[in-house]
């Protein structure tokens, strides 16, 4: 087993763990410190950003992924003891049949179920206001324990099947656990390096605005995850690597930082696939555009949904992102912050 390999194994399961919807990111704030402690100096920022500084020469370099995971939020209790619900993130209603949930990272737990339709028409796709959070609870203490605003994420922990990781919230603690595992042992820095995992994504990409803006970078390399049947001109497929964005609504990647990533990867001999996107989009746009512009590039971890709340990641491609991670972070970023 290689040591990436044995690195992960064991983060991605303690990250995915965390409890950390949008908003409410202090359980996987404190793994993430536990996991990199001693690699730099780390941080929290006031919207829960947490920070990492590996300082070194060169260019400023962020590198950046969210470390929150889709949640749910208690509108209203009804009559019946049933906690009505909104959505937290792009999960959609139809993906939480059926999922535990951990609220306000207590322990106290609920199971999402929907309202069947009383016609028997095509129900695939439901509206979110037709889900219900029963915690068995009953109509007393019902709200009581879980009264408006509770917040809950799913109750998951990624497991191995075979060639793949399987889990709830692995977009994008598989991200945060790569850049983690990236850094451990690596040496000879090319870049002063600035890592942000970064909070309230699913709120609009909340967290890598405000960071990106503190840290001013010269170039900057956001990691996410893209599912597969989200590409157009040539899908992306489990095991064949890492995805480098080539186009996302609202972003296109500067030049020199994707020239740095495509160095990087030749370099590191990784093989990787082109992410285009029309309709949804990553982090990267907000830090494309923090304060007058920071040349930016797009690199994701293919996955696959389930049809339900959990998702799959090829370890080797999860294992492949690591290497091109550490290939960049050791490779000089050779354009200049304001050129096209």
């Amino acid at each position: 087993m290689s040591s990436r390999a044995s690195h992960l194994d064991s983060l991605l399961p303690a990250l995915s763990g965390a409890y950390g919807p949008p908003g409410r990111e202090a359980g996987i704030r404190a793994a993430l410190r536990r996991a990199v402690r001693g690699l730099g100096t780390a941080r929290e920022d006031a919207l829960g950003n947490v920070h990492l500084h590996v300082g070194g020469k060169g260019p400023r370099l962020l590198l950046s992924a969210h470390m929150d995971a889709p949640g749910i939020i208690v509108t209203r209790v009804d009559s019946s003891g049933l906690a009505r619900l909104s959505i937290l993130g792009p999960m959609s209603a139809t993906d939480w049949i059926g999922a535990v949930v951990h609220l306000n990272g207590v322990e106290q737990h609920g199971v999402i179920g929907w309202d069947r339709p009383k016609e028997s028409k095509d129900s695939r796709e439901i509206e979110a206001d037709a889900l219900y959070l029963e915690t068995g609870l009953g109509v007393k203490q019902a709200p009581k324990k879980i009264p408006v605003g509770t917040v809950g994420a799913l109750h998951d922990r990624a497991e191995k099947l075979g060639d793949l990781w399987c889990g709830g919230n692995l977009d994008n603690r598989a991200g945060c656990a790569a850049i983690v595992a990236a850094l451990r042992g690596t040496r000879g820095l090319k870049n002063d390096l600035h890592v942000v995992f970064s909070a309230q994504s699913d709120l609009g990409a909340r967290g890598a605005m405000t960071s990106a803006f503190g840290i001013e970078p010269d170039a900057a390399v956001v990691l996410d995850v893209a599912f597969v049947g989200e590409s157009r001109g040539g899908d992306i497929a489990l095991g064949k690597g890492p995805c480098v964005g080539l186009k996302e609504e609202g972003f296109l990647p500067h030049p020199a930082a994707l020239d740095l990533v495509k160095r990087a990867a030749k370099a590191a001999r990784v093989s990787f696939q082109w992410l285009i996107r029309e309709s949804s989009g990553s982090d990267a746009r907000a830090v494309r555009a923090s304060r007058s512009g920071v040349p930016t590039a797009l690199v994701a971890i293919p996955a696959r949904k389930t049809g339900g709340p959990r998702v799959l990641v090829n370890a080797g491609d999860l294992e492949k992102t690591v290497t091109l991670l550490r290939g960049i972070v050791t490779t000089s970023y050779t354009g200049t912050r304001g050129s096209k």
